[in-house]
């Protein structure tokens, strides 16, 4: 009797793997999002690398997720689209990488191109191309991914302002929450223990869903601070660029986190790994000659901050719409806020090289004229002011206008008086107006400019904006950039 008892435990234990397994298992998950620059002054992927391998020789498994964000915009990015980010990824071994909305800045064909030469997953779970009827060509809506005996499911979602913000007009941003459970319902029928999502902006129904099990986990990149739904130690924020999280926890066998913590590493304490170092300095020394090269220099301080640049008039931004106007010979230019992307202060005194302006200005945007009424302009000068609210890069910075406007208005109800010249705005008149491609083709949702008459300029090989005022400075050798009042917030006027 004994011994056809222990014959019947044995069966049970072999055919059994939950009772014949531990009844936890130990994990660990390291998350990284938005490394655009890989010669970075702080921090880059070689400190992330160096990171990765102290973690990845302890005895534990370890699963590498990366956020996203990182294809662009970037000076070397200008060049390759982003081709660089993605091998030196190549060399970390990402288990998966979210798509984010800046992945999309060299658009989407592009961003297929980077999938597949990728040697992990691009994952991105609410897209709907109706050319592939499925996702973008080379993304994945979800992957089962494994280390050791712990299987991990990972989505990943995009905001649904990608489509304007890029002019996506093909593509379709689907649910975010049924996207999640259409997802993870596929995870788990696979064998996923846990699963994981990674996305950008704060989702009201994510508490329901992780109580309800649907999901384990949530990474969110949150560098805006905001944060309207109560902390959750299974919502994990990301709230610094140059830094990395390192996620612990004993999953139990009935698929509970256990034991749950959250480091934050600052990538900027760790030395560089020597052999993504030398990768990095591979990438950038092939463009180095390029980007040094002197241009002119600055007569006064000036600021490319994004608080600066968008939300009021910039000295630097006047110079780019000025350059942008004579380069083509308009009457007016505009251009989106967003196109800026420094963040850096100028000294007075500042040699500005090639590498600063494409720093500043690293899309490959190309000037285009308009016919715009004035009754257009108006139109199009409330959708930009509406970008006031969330500094996401609609504002627009002129040349030729002058524009007085009251930032705590409603959103549409915020222009008060436009000038085309000294003049005020005539609704029926027509003008000839430069812009930059971007818009033209309705990104950031100015819709109204797609719609409009594009005419013949002179741009010999399809000169972008940042050859253009690359050029700009080169040819004057000192350039003095100031504030001259054409965007004015009377609601401000008088404050210290």
């Amino acid at each position: 009797m004994t011994v056809l008892f222990r014959l019947v435990l044995l069966v049970l234990l072999l055919s059994n793997p939950l009772l014949f397994s531990r009844a936890e298992s130990e994990f660990t998950i390291i998350y990284a999002a938005e490394l655009a620059e890989v010669n970075h002054s702080q921090a880059n992927f070689s400190q992330l690398a160096t990171l990765l391998q102290q973690t990845r020789n302890k005895n534990t498994p370890t699963f590498f997720l990366f956020g996203g964000g990182s294809i662009g915009p970037s000076p070397l990015g200008f060049f390759d689209r982003g081709a660089h980010i993605i091998d030196i990824l190549n060399s970390l071994a990402p288990d998966a990488m979210a798509v984010s909305h800046r992945d999309f800045v060299y658009l989407s064909e592009e961003l297929s191109q980077r999938a597949y030469e990728a040697a992990f997953p691009l994952v991105l779970s609410n897209l709907y191309d109706p050319m592939t009827e499925g996702n973008l060509d080379g993304l994945v809506d979800s992957i089962l991914v494994q280390q050791a005996d712990i299987k991990l499911g990972v989505i990943a979602l995009v905001a649904p302002y990608v489509i304007q913000q890029y002019a996506l007009d093909r593509l379709q941003v689907t649910p975010a929450e049924q996207a999640i459970a259409l997802q993870a319902a596929k995870l788990k029928a696979q064998g996923a223990n846990l699963v994981v999502l990674m996305h950008t902006i704060e989702l009201d129904f994510l508490p329901r869903l992780l109580e309800k099990g649907t999901i384990g986990l949530a990474f969110r990149n949150n560098y805006d601070g905001k944060q309207l739904l109560p902390n959750q130690p299974n919502i994990i924020l990301q709230q610094q660029l140059n830094q990395a999280i390192i996620v612990e926890a004993d999953l139990q066998a009935d698929h509970q986190l256990e034991n749950l913590t959250s480091t934050y590493i600052e990538l900027t304490t760790l030395p560089a790994e020597p052999d993504i170092a030398r990768k990095i300095a591979t990438h950038t020394q092939r463009l180095q000659l390029l980007l040094q090269e002197p241009l002119g220099r600055t007569e006064l301080n000036f600021t490319t901050r994004r608080d600066d640049v968008r939300n009021r008039e910039n000295a630097f931004a006047n110079f780019v719409a000025d350059t942008l106007k004579n380069y083509t010979d308009a009457q007016l230019a505009f251009f989106n806020s967003g196109t800026i992307r420094g963040v850096k202060d100028y000294p007075a005194g500042t040699l500005l090289t090639r590498g600063d302006i494409l720093a500043e200005l690293p899309f490959r945007n190309t000037p285009v004229l308009l016919q715009l009424s004035g009754q257009d302009l108006v139109s199009i000068f409330e959708h930009g002011l509406s970008g006031l609210d969330n500094q996401r890069g609609y504002f627009l910075q002129v040349s030729g206008f002058t524009l007085l406007f009251d930032s705590t208005a409603p959103a549409g109800s915020r222009v008060i008086k436009l000038l085309v010249n000294g003049d005020p705005v005539v609704s029926t008149k027509m003008y000839n107006v430069a812009t930059l491609e971007y818009l033209a083709e309705g990104g950031d949702g100015f819709e109204t400019l797609e719609k409009r008459s594009k005419l013949n300029f002179f741009n010999p090989s399809d000169r972008n904006i940042a050859d253009i005022v690359a050029a700009a400075i080169k040819n004057q050798q000192s350039i003095k950039l100031e504030t001259e009042g054409r965007l004015q917030d009377i609601s401000q006027q008088g404050k210290p």
